[in-house]
This record gives C-alpha cells, sequence and structure tokens, in this order.
C-alpha cells in the first residue's frame, strides 16, 4: 500500500471523528419547539451546535423544508430549498420558501458547514400554521351573554361557568384534524370524554380589546365515526374579577364566549369544519358555581353534568347556544407556551385549630390545592388561602385586601374512592391553606399545585454564601408566582396586575433564571396595544387598569424588555415592531411634559418603596430619603433616548440615530447643569472613600447618585467623586444598607461594581438584617416581598410574593459573580465576556449556568485571596473574552477550559494574604493575636461568639505549621463558663445574674461570662501562655491564661492573673533583659490610662506600675470643628464645659530602641497616636503625649525588626473633631526609623466596608512581618509582608 493511500485513509478516519464530535440538536422555530398553529407567514428557525471540540464555528448552512415527513426524508425540501448558505449564522434564520399555507403543517431539517467538519442532517423538526386572518376562521362567537340564575354581579363577581357541546359524525377517512379555539376569558377542551392538552387557564391574558390569542391542537388520533366536542368556559380577565365596579378604572369586556374551528382533512383530499354557531347547545347548571381569579372556584358536585363531553348525550335541558356580540380584538396565534402545573409539594405540616385544620405547604406559591374528596352528600369543603399566620395559628388575610381567596367543593355523595378535586379556573399564592368542613384531615390527602407559564429553567447559581443563595431560590419561586401569561405584581390580592415598572429591569434578571423571550414578545405587543392615540403608555398593560399617568419610569419597561429581548435572546424584531411606538412615546413626553432647558417634570412614583423611617409604613414620608422626581424622570428619559439611538443604529435608521443623539447630548448638559452640585476641595479627609467632595446629584440620595452614574451623565472628571458619594450614604448613613426604592436598585449593585465597589455590592446583596433582601429570609419569607418591611408595614399595601425589589440582583449574580455577559452588540450571546468580581474577598466560589440560544455556558470558580482555579465552558458557535485576575485577557472559541492562576497580591511586599478559616460555628470574631514558635509554626488566636459582650464569646486558635499550605480550623482553647462549684467562679464574679448553662435534661450545672482580647506569649525555654480577659464587660474584666505544652495544640485548665492583674491588654509582652514586660490599660472612671505589668521570674510572680501619666488634650467629640485649640496641642475647640483633660490613651505597643529605651504607641479618644517613653526596662515611664500618627480610636500594634528599624500597623485615619470614632479602614503599614516620624508604605485593607481593625505584627526568624487583623467582625485575616519590599 503506497503512503498515498495510506495517508488518505487516516484522513478519512480523522474526518469520521470530527463528523461524529458535532452534531444539532434543539431545532426550533420562533424559539418554539414543534409549535403549533403559529400565524408567523415568514417564521425564524434556529438550531443549537453540540461539540466537544473546542472553537467550533459553523461556516454553512442547509435548511430542507418539506410538505411531508416522508418527503424530507427523502430529501425533498418542496417548500424551500435552502441550498448552501455560507455563515455562522444558526439562530433566527428567516424561512424565503414557498408562501405557507394555513392550518398547515411543515417539516424541516437541517445540516452545517464547520471549521472542523460538516454535519449530517439533523433530526427533523415541525411546525404547523394557525389561521392567519379573519377571512381563514369560519362561524360564529357563541355563549350567553348575560348573567344567570344564581349569578352574581356586585363587587364581588360570581358568574357560573358555561359549558358547551357539539356532536358531529365522520364518514371518511381522517388524514389529519386540527382544533383551533378561542375560549374567552378560560376554557377547558374536550373531545370524546378526553381533555385536549396539558394547559391550564388557557389561553394567555390580553386586552381583548385589541387581542384574542387562540390556541392549535392536533385531534386526528381521538376522531371516530361519532364524536362530541365539549368546551367549558370560566371567566378569567374577560370576565373581570370586579364586574361593573369603579368602572372608571376596570375596564369590562362581556361575558365569556366561544369560537372554535375544527378542520378536518380526509384521506380523500376534501375538508370539513365544525364551527361555533348556534346549533352547539349551552348550559350555566354545571358543578362550576363560580370562578373568580380573586374569590376562588365554588364546585357542586351535586350539579355534575354525567358525560356530557361524550356521544349520545341527552342534553335537551340544555339551551342552544346564542350567536354573542363580537369581540373587537383582532384573533392572534398564542405564540408562546400556556401555564401548566409544573411540580407538586405536599404539606410540610397540618395543624388541628378547633374545628378546621391549617396546612402548612413550606414555600410561598402560585396555583392551588388538590385534595382527596371526603365526606357526606352536601358537605361544603371550604379551603381558604394566605401567605401567613397570625401569633395564635389563624390565617392572617388582610394583606388580600377583598380578595376571598377560598375555594369551596359540595360533596355529591357519588365520588369514586380516591377521587380528587383541584380548581380549575383560578389560582391562589400562598403558603398557608385553612381547611374546613373536611372530616378527618391528614397531610397525605392533600397536595399543592405550582402553576407557571411553561418555561425551561435556563439558569442555576450557587456560590459560597447561603444567604444569597437562599435569596436567588426565593427570587426563582417569586418570579415563577407571577408568571401569568403575563409578569403580574402579585398572585394573592385584589390586584395581580402586570404593572411594567415592576420588570424594567426585572426581564432582565429573570431572563437569566427563565427561558421567558416567548412571553416577553408577547408583553411587548400588550403593551404596545396599550398605547393611547396620543402616544402615552399606561402604567399597567394589558390595560386591565386605566392607569395612564404619564410618567418616564414605568413605560421605559417597554424600550427596556426591547433591549434585553435583542440583547439576551438575539432577537430584533421586537425593537422593530416597537421602534414606532416607543418613538410615538417619547416625543408624547417631550410635548406635554419637557420644560424649555430639557427638564422633564412629570413623575407618578418616584423611586417607589424605599425602606421609610418607620417601620410600620408603606412609603417614606421624609424628604431626606427620597429623590428628586424631575431627576428620575429626566435620567430615565435620558437612558430611554440612548436606547432610542442604538435601536434606530440597528435597523440603520441613520437620521433617527443622530436626532436622538443631539437631544440626548442636550439633556445631559441640562441635567447636570440643573442637578449636578459641585463643591470641590471640601473632604476632611481627602482620597478617603467615606469622605468624599462634596459632588453629587439632588439631595444624594443613593438613588439620585446611581441613575446619572449608571446611564453615563456623569461628567468625567466628577465619576469617581458621586460615586463615592452613593457609598458614603450606604456605608454611613444608612449603615452599610439599602436605602433605595424599586428604582434605585435597578442598576445599585452592578453600578457599584462597575465602579470599583463591588465589595460594597456584595454586602448589600448578602446582608441579613434590615433592610435587604436576606432579611427577609431571616424572617422565614420564602419568595420576594412587595417591601423592605414587609413584616412590619402596613396590610394594605404588602404583598409576600413580589419581584419589582429585586432590582438588578440577578443580573449583577450572573454578570458580576459568575462574570458570564453578553457582548451589547454580538447579540443572544454570540460572543460572550467572562469576567467576575474576584476582588470579592469574602465570596471563595461560584458555580453558575446559562442555556443561551447557542446553548450552555458555565463559569465554575473557587478562590482563595492567592489562588484562582476556574473552569469555563462555551456553546459552539460563539467566541469568548476571558478576564484574569493577573490582567490577562484571552481571547478564546466554544467549548470547555481551565485556568489555573495566582491572584497577585495588592502589593509586592506582600508574600501571603489569607482568611485563617473559611466558616466557622461562631458568625463573628475579634480581637486576633499570634505568634512564632520555636520551630517556625504560627499560632493565632481570638475571641469568637455571637456578638462581643455575648457571653458565648470563647477564645479560640488557630495554627500553621512551618510550610503548610492552610491553618487549622479554629480549635476551643478557653471559655467563661463557670460551673456552680468551681472555686475560681468568684474570683470571675460569677453570680445569679449570670448567663446559665444547662444541661442536655435542663438542669442547671453552671455560669458564663464573655472571653475577651487574647495575647499569645511565647516564655522563652518555656510555655506557650495565652493571656485573656473575662468579663460582661471591660469594667468587669478579670485576667486569665491558659498554657500550652505541644505549640497550641491543647491547652491547661485555666489559671487566674493575680487580684487587679489583667495581662497584656491587647498587644504582646517584650521579653527584655530577663523581664517579661505586658503593656496593659485600664478604662474606668478614672479615663483611658496605661499601666505596664512585668515578671522577672518568667511569669510567676507580677508586679505593676502606676498609670503613666498624660498631659492633657481634648478628646475628638468634644472638639467643633474647625473651632481652635484650648490647649495648644492640636486643632479643635472644647465644647462649653467640657474642656481639656489627660489624653485617653490604652492598649499599648512596644518598641525597643537601639540605646535600651523602650518606647510605646497607643490608641487614643485625641485623633492621634500616644506616645511614652521609658529608659529603665520599663518600671518608669514619662508622661503620654501625643505623636503625629493618626490613630481613630482603634487598636494598632507594632514591632521593632532585627534591623532596628519599627513597623507599625493601624488605621492610617485621624477622628474627626465632633465624633468619637473614626472608620477602622484603611489597615496600613507604616514604617519608622525613630518612633517618631512615621512614614506609611503598605495598605493591606482599604474597602470603605469597615472593619479591619484590631491588627497584631510579628517578625519572624526568617525576616519576615506576621500580620493579623479582624477583617469586618466576621473572620480573621493574615498576611505575611517581606519589610525588604516597603518602601
Amino acid at each position: 500500500m503506497n503512503k498515498r493511500i495510506v495517508s488518505f485513509f487516516f484522513l478519512l478516519l480523522f474526518a469520521g471523528s470530527l463528523y461524529a464530535a458535532i452534531g444539532i440538536t434543539d431545532l426550533r422555530t420562533e424559539q418554539l419547539k414543534n409549535p403549533a398553529g403559529i400565524d408567523v407567514r415568514q417564521p425564524r428557525l434556529s438550531w443549537r451546535i453540540e461539540s466537544d471540540e473546542q472553537n467550533v464555528i459553523q461556516t454553512a448552512y442547509h435548511i430542507l423544508v418539506a410538505s411531508s415527513p416522508e418527503l424530507l426524508e427523502q430529501g425533498k425540501g418542496d417548500i424551500w430549498d435552502s441550498g448552501k448558505i455560507e455563515s455562522d449564522a444558526s439562530q433566527w434564520i428567516t424561512y424565503q420558501g414557498k408562501t405557507l399555507k394555513c392550518n398547515a403543517p411543515y417539516y424541516w431539517k437541517v445540516k452545517i458547514d464547520t471549521n472542523k467538519g460538516a454535519t449530517n442532517w439533523s433530526a427533523p423538526a415541525f411546525w404547523t400554521t394557525g389561521l392567519f386572518n379573519e377571512a381563514d376562521w369560519q362561524g360564529q362567537w357563541i355563549g350567553l351573554d348575560r348573567a344567570a340564575p344564581g349569578d352574581s354581579e356586585t363587587q364581588w363577581s360570581r358568574l357560573a361557568a358555561r359549558y358547551l357541546r357539539k356532536e358531529f359524525a365522520v364518514k371518511k377517512g381522517v388524514k389529519r384534524a386540527t382544533v383551533h379555539i378561542a375560549g374567552m376569558g378560560l376554557y377547558e377542551l374536550f373531545i370524546n370524554g378526553q381533555r385536549i392538552g396539558n394547559q391550564v387557564l388557557a389561553p394567555a391574558p390580553t386586552d381583548y380589546r385589541k387581542t384574542i390569542l387562540y390556541n392549535t391542537y392536533d385531534v386526528t388520533s381521538l376522531l371516530q365515526t361519532e364524536n362530541a366536542i365539549g368546551v367549558t368556559l370560566g371567566n378569567g380577565r374577560f370576565y373581570t374579577m370586579r364586574q361593573n365596579y369603579k368602572p372608571y378604572k376596570i375596564p369590562t369586556f362581556g361575558y365569556p364566549k366561544l369560537r372554535l374551528n375544527l378542520i378536518v382533512e380526509y384521506a380523500d383530499g376534501s375538508k370539513e369544519t365544525i364551527a361555533t354557531n348556534t346549533s352547539w347547545k349551552l348550559t350555566t347548571e354545571g358543578p362550576i358555581r363560580s370562578n373568580n381569579e380573586y374569590d376562588g372556584e365554588e364546585y357542586d358536585a351535586r350539579k355534575e353534568l354525567g358525560a356530557w363531553t361524550q356521544t349520545g348525550y341527552d342534553d335537551n335541558n340544555w339551551m342552544p347556544a346564542q350567536r354573542v356580540s363580537i369581540p373587537s380584538g383582532t384573533l392572534r396565534a398564542q405564540m408562546m407556551p400556556g401555564m401548566k402545573v409544573t411540580e407538586t409539594l405536599k404539606p410540610v405540616s397540618i395543624k388541628k385549630l378547633g374545628n378546621k385544620y391549617i396546612l402548612d405547604i413550606g414555600q410561598n406559591m402560585a396555583g392551588w390545592v388538590r385534595f382527596r374528596i371526603k365526606g357526606q352528600t352536601g358537605d361544603s369543603i371550604r379551603l381558604r388561602f394566605a401567605e401567613s399566620l397570625q401569633d395564635n395559628g389563624e390565617l392572617y388575610t388582610r394583606n388580600f385586601r377583598d380578595a376571598r381567596s377560598t375555594d369551596v367543593y359540595v360533596v355529591s355523595g357519588r365520588e369514586t374512592k380516591d377521587a380528587t378535586w383541584a380548581p380549575r379556573f383560578i389560582y391562589h399564592g400562598f403558603r398557608y391553606v385553612e381547611v374546613s368542613g373536611y372530616p378527618n384531615a391528614k397531610a397525605e390527602d392533600f397536595v399543592a399545585e405550582v402553576v407557571e407559564d411553561e418555561m425551561e429553567h435556563i439558569g442555576t447559581f450557587n456560590c459560597s454564601d447561603e444567604t444569597l443563595n437562599k435569596i436567588i431560590r426565593n427570587a426563582f419561586w417569586g418570579i415563577r408566582s407571577n408568571y401569568k401569561g403575563m409578569p403580574v405584581d402579585c398572585p394573592q390580592r385584589n390586584e395581580r396586575q402586570p404593572w411594567l415598572g415592576d420588570r424594567t429591569m426585572g426581564c432582565w434578571g429573570e431572563s437569566m433564571l427563565f427561558d421567558n423571550y416567548a412571553m416577553y414578545t408577547k408583553w411587548t405587543r400588550d403593551i404596545r396595544e396599550a398605547q393611547r392615540e396620543d402616544g402615552c403608555i399606561p402604567d399597567v398593560a394589558p390595560a386591565y387598569w386605566n392607569y395612564y399617568s404619564d410618567n418616564v419610569t414605568w413605560p421605559a419597561a417597554l424600550p427596556m424588555a426591547c433591549d434585553m429581548l435583542f440583547t439576551n435572546f438575539g432577537d430584533k424584531r421586537p425593537i422593530e415592531e416597537n421602534y414606532p411606538a416607543i418613538k410615538k412615546w417619547v416625543s408624547h413626553i417631550r410635548e406635554y411634559y419637557m420644560t424649555e432647558d430639557f427638564i422633564i417634570t412629570k413623575d407618578k412614583y418616584g423611586d417607589w418603596c424605599v425602606p421609610p423611617e418607620s417601620l410600620e409604613l408603606i412609603h417614606s414620608k421624609d424628604p431626606s430619603r427620597k429623590t428628586d422626581g424631575a431627576l428620575i424622570a429626566t435620567a430615565y428619559y435620558l437612558k430611554v433616548l440612548q436606547l432610542m439611538h442604538r435601536f434606530a443604529s440597528l435597523q440603520g435608521l441613520k437620521a433617527d440615530a443622530e436626532e436622538w443623539e443631539d437631544l440626548e447630548h442636550r439633556m445631559k448638559d441640562a441635567f447636570n447643569a440643573r442637578f449636578l452640585h459641585i463643591k470641590e476641595g471640601t473632604s476632611p479627609v481627602p482620597g478617603h472613600t467615606l469622605y468624599p467632595d462634596s459632588i453629587f446629584y439632588g439631595n444624594n440620595t443613593v438613588t439620585a447618585n446611581i441613575l446619572p452614574l449608571a446611564f453615563g451623565l456623569v461628567p468625567k472628571n466628577y465619576i469617581n467623586e458621586v460615586a463615592k458619594n452613593a457609598v458614603t450614604s450606604i456605608i454611613t448613613t444608612n449603615k452599610g444598607h439599602i436605602s433605595t426604592g424599586v428604582i434605585g436598585v435597578q442598576w445599585l449593585l452592578r453600578e457599584l461594581s462597575r465602579r470599583g465597589h463591588a465589595n460594597v455590592a456584595y454586602l448589600l446583596a448578602t446582608n441579613k438584617t434590615y433592610p435587604s433582601w436576606g432579611y427577609m429570609v431571616e424572617k422565614g419569607a420564602t419568595t420576594i416581598w412587595e417591601l423592605w418591611n414587609g413584616d412590619t408595614a402596613n396590610p394594605e399595601m404588602n404583598s409576600g410574593n413580589h419581584v419589582m425589589l429585586l432590582g438588578d440582583l440577578l443580573p449583577w449574580c450572573f454578570n458580576n459573580l459568575a462574570g458570564i455577559r453578553a457582548d451589547r452588540w454580538k447579540s443572544g450571546y454570540k460572543h460572550i465576556v467572562f469576567q467576575p468580581a474576584f476582588e470579592i474577598q469574602e465570596l471563595s466560589n461560584v458555580d453558575a449556568s446559562y442555556m443561551s440560544i447557542y446553548g450552555k455556558i458555565t463559569s465554575q470558580w473557587k478562590k482563595t485571596p492567592m489562588h484562582l482555579e476556574w473552569d469555563i465552558e462555551l456553546p459552539a458557535n460563539t467566541t469568548g473574552e476571558v478576564h484574569l485576575p493577573d490582567g490577562r485577557k484571552e481571547k478564546i472559541g466554544s467549548g470547555k477550559y481551565h485556568f489555573s492562576v495566582d491572584i497577585p497580591t495588592r502589593n509586592a511586599a506582600i508574600i501571603s494574604d489569607e482568611f485563617l478559616y473559611e466558616k466557622a460555628s461562631f458568625p463573628e470574631c475579634h480581637g486576633a493575636t499570634i505568634v512564632e514558635l520555636k520551630n517556625g509554626d504560627l499560632v493565632a488566636s481570638f475571641f469568637g461568639g455571637t456578638k462581643e459582650r455575648n457571653p458565648d464569646c470563647c477564645i479560640w486558635v488557630c495554627r500553621k505549621a512551618k510550610g503548610a499550605k492552610e491553618w487549622t480550623a479554629p480549635k476551643l482553647a478557653a471559655d467563661g463558663v463557670f460551673a456552680l462549684n468551681d472555686p475560681n467562679a468568684e474570683i470571675a464574679g460569677i453570680d445569679t445574674a449570670c448567663t446559665p448553662v444547662k444541661d442536655t435534661k435542663g438542669k442547671l450545672t453552671a455560669r458564663r461570662k464573655a472571653c475577651w482580647n487574647p495575647v499569645l506569649f511565647q516564655i522563652p525555654g518555656g510555655d506557650l501562655i495565652l493571656f485573656y480577659k473575662i468579663g460582661l464587660s471591660v469594667a468587669d474584666w478579670t485576667g486569665w491564661l491558659v498554657r500550652s505544652k505541644d505549640g497550641g495544640k491543647t491547652w491547661s485548665k485555666r489559671e487566674a492573673l493575680p487580684q487587679g492583674f489583667l495581662g497584656p491588654i491587647k498587644n504582646k509582652p517584650e521579653y527584655i533583659n530577663g523581664r517579661i514586660i505586658c503593656p496593659s490599660s485600664r478604662e474606668g472612671k478614672g479615663g483611658w490610662r496605661i499601666h505596664f505589668e512585668y515578671s522577672d521570674d518568667k511569669g510567676k510572680t507580677w508586679k505593676t506600675t502606676e498609670s503613666v501619666p498624660a498631659e492633657l488634650s481634648v478628646p475628638t467629640q468634644n472638639r467643633k470643628k474647625g473651632g481652635i485649640n484650648v490647649d495648644d496641642q492640636e486643632a479643635g475647640e472644647a465644647i462649653q464645659g467640657k474642656g481639656a483633660q489627660p489624653i485617653l490613651a490604652i492598649q499599648p505597643s512596644i518598641l525597643k530602641h537601639k540605646d535600651g529605651r523602650l518606647q510605646v504607641l497607643c490608641r487614643t479618644r485625641n485623633a492621634l497616636l500616644a506616645t511614652a517613653w521609658s529608659s529603665d526596662n520599663g518600671e518608669t515611664w514619662n508622661k503620654v503625649t501625643l505623636s503625629n500618627v493618626p490613630n481613630n480610636n482603634s487598636g494598632t500594634d507594632a514591632v521593632t525588626m532585627s534591623d532596628g528599624r519599627h513597623i507599625l500597623i493601624y488605621n492610617n485615619f485621624s477622628t474627626q473633631p465632633g465624633t468619637p470614632k473614626g472608620p477602622r479602614t484603611p489597615l496600613c503599614v507604616a514604617i519608622s526609623e525613630d518612633g517618631i516620624h512615621w512614614k506609611p508604605v503598605l495598605t493591606l485593607e482599604d474597602s470603605p466596608i469597615s472593619q479591619y481593625s484590631y491588627p497584631s505584627i510579628i517578625q519572624g526568624k526568617d525576616g519576615k512581618l506576621h500580620a493579623i487583623y479582624t477583617w469586618r467582625r466576621q473572620r480573621i485575616k493574615y498576611a505575611e509582608i517581606d519589610p525588604s519590599k516597603l518602601k
């Protein structure tokens, strides 16, 4: 065999392997899988490419569309044969074949070429067409255009279901039979006794004056010679829930009605249409006596109609159906999946309460309860629904307003064993169910059925923060609860309206979890159809409430949704279809509400639902919390102009694009002239994030600053200061919590991240205290509340299942935490940018996936402060850009990738940067200390518990062996628990007021106090000592120690220090000339005073100095800003009656000078570190004086290095006049040759989120510095520093 033949043989094998590695899957028409009854004449086709190869790009496609499966199988595209088209497009390929016929099936397949080889033909897919227009329909609208006996048309509308039937015969062989049905408001369809389809609450709701949706079903297999059609009509939104009530607000559409065409195609080529007309029969005397979305469904089984959906039924007592008024809306195909029961939940508990039962489903949800029927003839089983319970265990329904939310079933006595019932034409929002009239109820008799739009769940997100994971879960349940053929605000009270403002950003976040393309495409048409002739877009669409308030923020949902559908799903058609309507609305707002200086004056809702100043309020009355409506309206109008410029550019409308851009520029200048306040050079602490210059918008609310930042309105030179003002409002004014309402929260987290404050965004996202999403979780919420204070606010507007406050949380989680972001111009995630916010230190891992139209995208990463492991997956036919934490950017193609990257420290001097532990049994920690053992091992200690001062605070130890990569998990070393018979209890001041400790049987065995401020010290040639304090407060402290003989692995029983001795108060002792010198201090009535405790026999006996005297100074809290100093030591003026007093100094650190002198640096209340000197090995000290080193009234530490230089670790901040403390950030390192002149050389932490405090620092035997400190009271942080690189 010659070489050429061999080469060709192996080439074939290689090509075959490529051929097998690439496949085509998930063929879709208009992004629907095998849709039935679409009314698009040029549908768009899409497919996904699957491959394990990297860098797969489609280069050509070939589509065949045939009129039969047989022709398609033969490779004959009699309807369309595209031929080979050179293109990488695999989505939204417009059909360009023969004109499509109505009510016809079409079958198609595709094959592609790629840069890695060709594929075979895909598996076939199909679509069927519906009826394109009115001329394609036959028959009449039928029903009963009046109330029936027993109906009630009051505020609480009651209308019995309409039952309609028709029998017909089929004489010839049937090739195909298709039903097209429009049942207003809701329907159930039966043929020959079988219910058609698995959808519920069909069709999707619309403004029936504009559009009426119909559904299509293939019923070929159900037809026989003699046939019966049955249809039950429910009320839905057509016969409204509050009929003839507030007609100025609530439009009505009429009584339920039906139009149906059953088109039968016979084998001989002929056709027949069975259509609705007056030959159909109707009755209202069926079992569904009432169905009202707000109030529930009543079903009287005694009135069941028997086999009315089957042939041979006696309907002589039924009336002929009326030909009824024709609805004005246009019949259109429902181009979106319907609602379904997608999940069932069993009750987690059932409790008897008097003569009724309370079920807890365990999850706030939307749907209904199905139950096993029990009871005697005529018994009424009643189910009432609620989201929460009162304290007495009864349902809490005040927040439902006048919605009765009650289902009733009347037992017939004819039910079969194990028969069940659930309503058909209503749904409830609930977690709890009250059951009455039900004998001997058991949990297994009931099951909750979740009802939602049938959508793929396309996104997953999980991370190292369990609170955030629970919030995402709550969001998932809230979103699915509020998808009901349109996005509604809530599923429970007498509202359930499609408010536009809830979804301005909501649609983006929801699209990360759900494939909501079809529903939002439908909803954009709903909004467009609700537009008034003058251009006004309502606040609710479909306009079930007549709220045409002419604001900007709520109608902005239309352009925002169009942009989302293009960016996330790649479809430009919603932009094209809605552009004229948006343009008309933009012009309307400009004409009526724009001033001559380009300010929009009209606003309706402001920053809706900001956290109020009083917990029972719904809306704040505090002007400082509210953002100027004109600022909001003008900013949002500018955002819309930017979108219009984008939309015009995408459509090639150059003149429009230029017009929008010109108006935007003029408005932007006017906006800044009106709302931007600029006072440069006003920061009292220049450069500090929490002390920005006075450069802000409006009244400096977070929303007032976030909107201009997010919309690109801030002049470049002022961006950082405006962002810092927003951060300052969050951290300082609002104590690290959310202060925004619906408008501000739509942009909050992503904009903070974009401006370099991802850690602040993460703080807001993961908070557990009010106001926050995590607070809802902590209070037991399983969905998202309508109000931040949903547990306390007035029930008149207080839904427990809302989504409007989600804002941009979900986009932020996927875009910023997972780092999965779509390129806005290469839409549909054709090009993916991977850029997680790795700078968020407390977030250690994220595992997220998103099923884009091209396929699955994943980002899974895990990191320590120093290293990252990252797995990425891109679907075939896409490209990506990966941003790595070391600053590199890598262009990648499709496939799977793994990155293992070292994360650079913020400064070359930092060798390592790590947390001592990831998780612990205690939520808070503080007061860390560190020591190096003779063998080079490191031992660290700190106190941890619920909170400082809490009696459960104990002393914990972590160790890191020399050369080890990780610290050991925290291990208990000492506690403040004293047995009742412990003789040391008296020393610690344990009495009956102290916290009791009981055994498992509840017997009192001990009492306890909190532990504080451990300090480690290695006695040369002796034990490792761990000093600590026990007490209810600082004034109650007693001094204690434990010993370790094995390097901190185990610890002795505690020993009390001599009475009155506290040991080293915070910082390490020094062993100098055979003496252990413990720097200590007292905080009592005599003020803050330092002293020293020392031992000349390695800790066997102890002596103490007197308190060191101090010079006079005025504490910062007693100073007036800008005042003149009364003691000539520093700036500041004493408030009247408060003069100078001895410097308030505590927590000294000892420095050793080459000349033998000792120096201490101390924390003060005087804005600067204090210092004192000793020339006799610490026995006596000169007066405490103030240095020139800033102090924020927080602990510091210092060490003298082996080369004689001194290192200080401290918060480089001077407490401001009029305040008792400064922020405990930044945390810095300074160096000095003489202990007097200090140079800051390193910043360890500078986040505005306090605190980074109570540091401890030592120099190891290898010359490296080891620093340890409190990290936000959540964890303990360690840094190894190379002093040779401190410059």
